[in-house]
Protein backbone atom coordinates (compact mmCIF):
# COMPACT_ATOMS: atom_id res chain seq x y z
CA UNK A 1 0.00 0.00 0.00
CA UNK A 2 1.31 3.41 -0.86
CA UNK A 3 1.91 5.67 2.10
CA UNK A 4 1.55 9.44 2.26
CA UNK A 5 4.77 11.09 3.38
CA UNK A 6 5.00 14.69 4.46
CA UNK A 7 8.00 16.19 2.74
CA UNK A 8 7.84 19.82 3.67
CA UNK A 9 6.61 22.42 6.09
CA UNK A 10 6.28 26.08 5.17
CA UNK A 11 6.42 28.50 8.04
CA UNK A 12 4.42 31.67 7.54
CA UNK A 13 5.27 34.68 9.67
CA UNK A 14 1.71 35.97 9.60
CA UNK A 15 0.20 35.32 13.04
CA UNK A 16 2.58 32.40 13.52
CA UNK A 17 0.54 30.04 11.33
CA UNK A 18 2.04 27.04 9.54
CA UNK A 19 0.80 25.45 6.32
CA UNK A 20 1.62 21.81 5.77
CA UNK A 21 1.90 20.42 2.25
CA UNK A 22 1.59 16.71 1.50
CA UNK A 23 3.51 14.71 -1.08
CA UNK A 24 0.38 14.23 -3.17
CA UNK A 25 0.45 17.93 -4.03
CA UNK A 26 3.50 17.29 -6.20
CA UNK A 27 1.47 15.08 -8.53
CA UNK A 28 -0.43 18.07 -9.91
CA UNK A 29 1.33 20.20 -12.48
CA UNK A 30 0.58 23.30 -14.47
CA UNK A 31 0.24 21.34 -17.70
CA UNK A 32 -2.74 19.40 -16.39
CA UNK A 33 -4.36 22.60 -15.16
CA UNK A 34 -3.99 24.29 -18.54
CA UNK A 35 -5.48 21.26 -20.31
CA UNK A 36 -8.65 21.11 -18.23
CA UNK A 37 -11.77 20.64 -20.29
CA UNK A 38 -15.28 21.64 -19.24
CA UNK A 39 -17.67 18.68 -18.80
CA UNK A 40 -21.15 19.80 -17.82
CA UNK A 41 -19.82 22.68 -15.74
CA UNK A 42 -17.21 20.52 -13.93
CA UNK A 43 -13.65 20.36 -15.20
CA UNK A 44 -11.44 17.30 -15.53
CA UNK A 45 -9.14 16.31 -13.96
CA UNK A 46 -10.81 17.44 -10.75
CA UNK A 47 -7.87 18.39 -8.56
CA UNK A 48 -9.25 20.45 -5.68
CA UNK A 49 -7.27 22.44 -3.15
CA UNK A 50 -8.64 22.12 0.39
CA UNK A 51 -7.57 24.20 3.38
CA UNK A 52 -8.81 23.91 6.95
CA UNK A 53 -8.15 26.34 9.79
CA UNK A 54 -7.91 25.03 13.36
CA UNK A 55 -8.88 28.18 15.21
CA UNK A 56 -12.09 29.38 16.80
CA UNK A 57 -12.90 32.77 18.29
CA UNK A 58 -16.13 31.29 19.66
CA UNK A 59 -18.28 33.79 21.51
CA UNK A 60 -15.43 36.26 22.06
CA UNK A 61 -16.60 38.52 19.27
CA UNK A 62 -20.11 38.91 20.66
CA UNK A 63 -19.11 40.58 23.93
CA UNK A 64 -18.63 44.06 22.46
CA UNK A 65 -17.78 45.71 19.15
CA UNK A 66 -14.09 46.10 19.99
CA UNK A 67 -13.70 42.41 20.85
CA UNK A 68 -15.58 41.54 17.67
CA UNK A 69 -13.15 43.59 15.59
CA UNK A 70 -10.18 41.93 17.31
CA UNK A 71 -11.59 38.46 16.68
CA UNK A 72 -12.24 39.24 13.01
CA UNK A 73 -8.72 40.62 12.61
CA UNK A 74 -7.21 37.38 13.96
CA UNK A 75 -9.46 35.24 11.77
CA UNK A 76 -8.68 37.39 8.76
CA UNK A 77 -4.98 36.70 9.27
CA UNK A 78 -5.59 32.95 9.28
CA UNK A 79 -7.76 33.11 6.16
CA UNK A 80 -5.21 35.26 4.33
CA UNK A 81 -2.47 32.76 5.22
CA UNK A 82 -4.57 29.77 4.11
CA UNK A 83 -5.26 31.61 0.84
CA UNK A 84 -1.55 31.58 -0.05
CA UNK A 85 -2.01 27.97 -1.21
CA UNK A 86 -4.77 29.09 -3.60
CA UNK A 87 -7.36 26.66 -2.18
CA UNK A 88 -10.69 26.03 -3.83
CA UNK A 89 -12.35 25.85 -0.41
CA UNK A 90 -11.44 26.99 3.10
CA UNK A 91 -13.11 25.25 6.05
CA UNK A 92 -13.57 26.91 9.46
CA UNK A 93 -14.59 25.33 12.76
CA UNK A 94 -17.96 24.88 14.40
CA UNK A 95 -18.99 28.16 16.02
CA UNK A 96 -15.86 29.86 14.71
CA UNK A 97 -17.42 33.23 15.64
CA UNK A 98 -20.71 34.39 17.17
CA UNK A 99 -22.53 37.70 17.48
CA UNK A 100 -23.35 36.92 21.13
CA UNK A 101 -21.13 35.60 23.91
CA UNK A 102 -21.57 31.97 24.96
CA UNK A 103 -22.59 33.26 28.40
CA UNK A 104 -25.39 35.40 26.92
CA UNK A 105 -29.05 34.57 27.53
CA UNK A 106 -30.98 32.37 25.16
CA UNK A 107 -33.03 35.37 24.08
CA UNK A 108 -29.94 37.43 23.27
CA UNK A 109 -28.37 34.60 21.27
CA UNK A 110 -31.58 34.18 19.29
CA UNK A 111 -31.98 37.89 18.61
CA UNK A 112 -28.38 38.38 17.48
CA UNK A 113 -28.25 35.31 15.25
CA UNK A 114 -27.98 36.14 11.56
CA UNK A 115 -30.77 35.98 8.99
CA UNK A 116 -29.61 34.51 5.67
CA UNK A 117 -28.92 35.22 2.90
CA UNK A 118 -28.44 38.88 3.89
CA UNK A 119 -26.72 37.98 7.14
CA UNK A 120 -24.91 40.34 9.47
CA UNK A 121 -21.35 41.10 10.51
CA UNK A 122 -20.18 37.47 10.29
CA UNK A 123 -21.70 36.79 6.88
CA UNK A 124 -20.36 40.08 5.52
CA UNK A 125 -16.87 39.22 6.80
CA UNK A 126 -16.89 35.78 5.18
CA UNK A 127 -18.35 37.19 1.97
CA UNK A 128 -15.58 39.76 1.75
CA UNK A 129 -12.83 37.18 2.25
CA UNK A 130 -14.33 34.65 -0.19
CA UNK A 131 -14.60 37.32 -2.86
CA UNK A 132 -11.12 38.69 -2.16
CA UNK A 133 -9.43 35.30 -2.48
CA UNK A 134 -11.81 33.82 -5.10
CA UNK A 135 -12.40 30.74 -2.97
CA UNK A 136 -15.35 28.98 -1.39
CA UNK A 137 -15.55 29.35 2.40
CA UNK A 138 -17.67 27.25 4.74
CA UNK A 139 -18.08 28.15 8.40
CA UNK A 140 -20.43 27.40 11.29
CA UNK A 141 -22.33 30.04 13.24
CA UNK A 142 -25.84 30.71 14.56
CA UNK A 143 -28.58 31.31 12.01
CA UNK A 144 -31.89 32.82 13.11
CA UNK A 145 -35.03 30.76 12.69
CA UNK A 146 -36.98 33.07 10.38
CA UNK A 147 -40.21 31.14 11.00
CA UNK A 148 -40.31 31.50 14.79
CA UNK A 149 -38.26 31.27 17.98
CA UNK A 150 -34.88 29.63 18.27
CA UNK A 151 -31.81 29.43 16.07
CA UNK A 152 -29.84 26.89 14.07
CA UNK A 153 -26.20 25.87 14.30
CA UNK A 154 -25.51 26.21 10.58
CA UNK A 155 -22.65 25.51 8.20
CA UNK A 156 -22.87 28.40 5.75
CA UNK A 157 -21.23 28.05 2.34
CA UNK A 158 -20.14 31.12 0.35
CA UNK A 159 -18.95 30.97 -3.25
CA UNK A 160 -15.95 32.57 -4.95
CA UNK A 161 -17.91 35.79 -5.49
CA UNK A 162 -18.88 35.99 -1.83
CA UNK A 163 -22.49 34.96 -2.37
CA UNK A 164 -24.28 32.67 0.09
CA UNK A 165 -24.77 29.32 -1.65
CA UNK A 166 -26.80 27.89 1.20
CA UNK A 167 -26.75 26.65 4.78
CA UNK A 168 -26.76 23.19 6.31
CA UNK A 169 -28.45 23.13 9.72
CA UNK A 170 -26.93 20.72 12.23
CA UNK A 171 -29.27 17.73 12.15
CA UNK A 172 -28.14 16.31 15.50
CA UNK A 173 -27.43 19.12 17.98
CA UNK A 174 -26.41 17.88 21.41
CA UNK A 175 -29.09 17.65 24.09
CA UNK A 176 -27.51 20.67 25.79
CA UNK A 177 -27.67 22.69 22.57
CA UNK A 178 -31.35 21.94 22.07
CA UNK A 179 -32.10 22.80 25.70
CA UNK A 180 -30.34 26.12 25.04
CA UNK A 181 -32.46 27.01 22.01
CA UNK A 182 -30.65 25.38 19.07
CA UNK A 183 -33.14 23.76 16.70
CA UNK A 184 -32.31 20.52 14.84
CA UNK A 185 -32.01 20.62 11.07
CA UNK A 186 -34.15 18.41 8.87
CA UNK A 187 -31.76 16.59 6.55
CA UNK A 188 -28.42 16.36 4.76
CA UNK A 189 -27.85 19.10 2.20
CA UNK A 190 -25.54 18.79 -0.81
CA UNK A 191 -24.26 21.96 -2.47
CA UNK A 192 -23.14 22.04 -6.10
CA UNK A 193 -19.87 23.94 -6.49
CA UNK A 194 -17.77 24.53 -9.59
CA UNK A 195 -15.57 21.56 -8.64
CA UNK A 196 -18.07 19.04 -7.30
CA UNK A 197 -20.73 18.22 -4.72
CA UNK A 198 -20.06 19.31 -1.14
CA UNK A 199 -21.82 18.36 2.09
CA UNK A 200 -21.30 19.26 5.75
CA UNK A 201 -21.40 17.66 9.17
CA UNK A 202 -21.25 19.62 12.41
CA UNK A 203 -19.63 18.05 15.48
CA UNK A 204 -22.13 15.59 17.08
CA UNK A 205 -23.50 14.76 13.60
CA UNK A 206 -20.49 12.49 13.11
CA UNK A 207 -22.01 9.90 15.45
CA UNK A 208 -25.00 9.16 13.22
CA UNK A 209 -24.27 6.81 10.32
CA UNK A 210 -27.66 7.39 8.74
CA UNK A 211 -26.71 10.99 8.04
CA UNK A 212 -23.58 9.93 6.15
CA UNK A 213 -25.65 7.36 4.27
CA UNK A 214 -28.01 10.15 3.22
CA UNK A 215 -25.08 12.19 1.95
CA UNK A 216 -23.82 9.23 -0.02
CA UNK A 217 -27.24 8.69 -1.59
CA UNK A 218 -27.32 12.36 -2.58
CA UNK A 219 -23.96 12.12 -4.33
CA UNK A 220 -21.72 14.11 -1.97
CA UNK A 221 -18.04 13.89 -2.89
CA UNK A 222 -16.42 16.04 -0.20
CA UNK A 223 -17.73 16.25 3.35
CA UNK A 224 -16.68 19.27 5.40
CA UNK A 225 -16.66 18.34 9.10
CA UNK A 226 -16.88 21.52 11.19
CA UNK A 227 -16.52 20.57 14.81
CA UNK A 228 -15.58 21.35 18.39
CA UNK A 229 -14.35 17.78 18.92
CA UNK A 230 -11.81 15.99 16.80
CA UNK A 231 -13.63 12.82 15.79
CA UNK A 232 -10.45 10.74 15.58
CA UNK A 233 -10.72 7.30 13.99
CA UNK A 234 -14.40 7.83 13.12
CA UNK A 235 -13.42 10.39 10.46
CA UNK A 236 -11.13 7.92 8.67
CA UNK A 237 -13.61 5.07 9.09
CA UNK A 238 -16.51 7.04 7.60
CA UNK A 239 -14.37 8.19 4.68
CA UNK A 240 -13.64 4.58 3.71
CA UNK A 241 -17.11 3.28 4.54
CA UNK A 242 -18.73 5.85 2.25
CA UNK A 243 -15.87 6.30 -0.26
CA UNK A 244 -15.74 10.06 0.23
CA UNK A 245 -13.15 12.69 0.97
CA UNK A 246 -13.61 14.26 4.41
CA UNK A 247 -11.91 17.46 5.59
CA UNK A 248 -12.29 18.54 9.20
CA UNK A 249 -11.76 21.82 10.99
CA UNK A 250 -11.49 21.62 14.78
CA UNK A 251 -9.92 23.99 17.32
CA UNK A 252 -6.26 23.10 17.95
CA UNK A 253 -4.79 19.78 16.88
CA UNK A 254 -6.03 16.93 14.68
CA UNK A 255 -7.95 18.67 11.95
CA UNK A 256 -7.48 16.26 9.04
CA UNK A 257 -7.96 15.89 5.31
CA UNK A 258 -8.76 12.25 4.54
CA UNK A 259 -9.19 10.39 1.23
CA UNK A 260 -11.76 7.65 0.48
CA UNK A 261 -9.24 4.98 1.54
CA UNK A 262 -9.05 6.50 5.01
CA UNK A 263 -5.56 7.92 4.50
CA UNK A 264 -4.71 11.15 6.28
CA UNK A 265 -3.30 13.55 3.69
CA UNK A 266 -2.73 16.42 6.12
CA UNK A 267 -3.19 16.97 9.86
CA UNK A 268 -3.04 20.06 12.05
CA UNK A 269 -0.88 20.39 15.15
CA UNK A 270 -0.07 22.85 17.90
CA UNK A 271 2.50 24.34 15.53
CA UNK A 272 0.44 24.25 12.36
CA UNK A 273 -3.14 25.45 12.61
CA UNK A 274 -3.57 25.62 8.84
CA UNK A 275 -3.43 22.51 6.67
CA UNK A 276 -3.71 22.10 2.91
CA UNK A 277 -3.92 19.22 0.46
CA UNK A 278 -4.81 18.67 -3.17
CA UNK A 279 -7.46 15.99 -3.58
CA UNK A 280 -8.63 14.34 -6.78
CA UNK A 281 -12.41 14.10 -6.82
CA UNK A 282 -12.13 12.19 -10.10
CA UNK A 283 -11.50 8.92 -8.20
CA UNK A 284 -13.32 5.65 -7.59
CA UNK A 285 -12.95 2.62 -5.32
CA UNK A 286 -13.13 -0.68 -7.23
CA UNK A 287 -13.08 -4.22 -5.84
CA UNK A 288 -10.37 -6.54 -7.13
CA UNK A 289 -12.83 -9.38 -7.84
CA UNK A 290 -13.64 -9.69 -11.58
CA UNK A 291 -11.73 -6.48 -12.32
CA UNK A 292 -8.02 -7.37 -12.36
CA UNK A 293 -7.66 -7.83 -16.14
CA UNK A 294 -9.92 -4.88 -16.92
CA UNK A 295 -7.96 -2.57 -14.65
CA UNK A 296 -4.71 -3.80 -16.20
CA UNK A 297 -6.06 -2.99 -19.67
CA UNK A 298 -7.16 0.44 -18.43
CA UNK A 299 -3.66 1.18 -17.18
CA UNK A 300 -2.07 -0.02 -20.42
CA UNK A 301 -4.20 2.34 -22.47
CA UNK A 302 -4.08 5.49 -20.33
CA UNK A 303 -0.66 4.99 -18.72
CA UNK A 304 0.36 8.06 -16.70
CA UNK A 305 -3.08 9.62 -17.19
CA UNK A 306 -4.60 7.18 -14.73
CA UNK A 307 -3.35 6.34 -11.26
CA UNK A 308 -4.12 2.84 -9.96
CA UNK A 309 -3.35 2.11 -6.31
CA UNK A 310 -3.68 -1.44 -4.99
CA UNK A 311 -4.88 -1.94 -1.42
CA UNK A 312 -4.18 -5.58 -0.71
CA UNK A 313 -5.71 -5.99 2.79
CA UNK A 314 -8.95 -4.35 1.66
CA UNK A 315 -8.87 -6.11 -1.75
CA UNK A 316 -9.67 -2.93 -3.68
CA UNK A 317 -8.17 -0.58 -6.24
CA UNK A 318 -8.28 3.20 -5.85
CA UNK A 319 -8.41 4.60 -9.38
CA UNK A 320 -7.89 8.30 -10.17
CA UNK A 321 -8.03 10.04 -13.53
CA UNK A 322 -5.43 12.66 -14.45
CA UNK A 323 -6.56 12.74 -18.07
CA UNK A 324 -7.44 16.17 -19.52
CA UNK A 325 -10.55 14.84 -21.25
CA UNK A 326 -11.51 11.45 -19.78
CA UNK A 327 -13.09 11.29 -16.33
CA UNK A 328 -12.67 8.22 -14.15
CA UNK A 329 -16.32 7.39 -14.87
CA UNK A 330 -15.59 7.51 -18.61
CA UNK A 331 -12.68 5.11 -18.12
CA UNK A 332 -14.63 2.71 -15.91
CA UNK A 333 -17.49 2.62 -18.40
CA UNK A 334 -15.12 2.05 -21.32
CA UNK A 335 -13.59 -1.04 -19.71
CA UNK A 336 -16.77 -2.29 -18.04
CA UNK A 337 -15.17 -2.07 -14.60
CA UNK A 338 -17.50 -2.70 -11.65
CA UNK A 339 -17.24 -0.16 -8.82
CA UNK A 340 -17.18 -1.31 -5.20
CA UNK A 341 -20.81 -0.51 -4.35
CA UNK A 342 -22.16 -2.03 -7.56
CA UNK A 343 -20.28 -5.26 -6.82
CA UNK A 344 -21.79 -5.47 -3.34
CA UNK A 345 -25.25 -4.79 -4.72
CA UNK A 346 -24.78 -7.60 -7.25
CA UNK A 347 -23.66 -9.94 -4.46
CA UNK A 348 -26.77 -9.08 -2.43
CA UNK A 349 -29.00 -9.79 -5.41
CA UNK A 350 -27.31 -13.15 -6.05
CA UNK A 351 -27.69 -14.08 -2.40
CA UNK A 352 -31.45 -13.50 -2.61
CA UNK A 353 -31.67 -15.89 -5.56
CA UNK A 354 -30.02 -18.66 -3.60
CA UNK A 355 -32.10 -17.96 -0.47
CA UNK A 356 -35.26 -18.66 -2.48
CA UNK A 357 -34.08 -22.10 -3.59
Amino acid sequence: MNKIVFIGMISISLIGAISLTSATDLEVNAKNKSQQQDKGGIKTPRMVGVSTISYSAGGIGGQDSQRMEQAIKILEGYIDTAALDKPDIIILTEGFLHNAARSASREEKDSKSEILPEGGAITRFLSRKASEHKTYIIASYWRKNDKGKGRYNSAVLLDRQGRVVGAYDKVYPTIGEMEGGVLPGECAKVFQTDFGKVGALICFDLNFRELMAEYKNKGAELICFLSAYRGGFAVRSLAFENQMFIASSVPGENSVIVDPMGRVLAESSAYGKIIFAKINLDSKVVHIDYNAERVADLKKKYQESVKVEVFSPEAVYFISSHHPEKSVEDMIKEFNIEIYDAYRDRARAERKKYLSQ
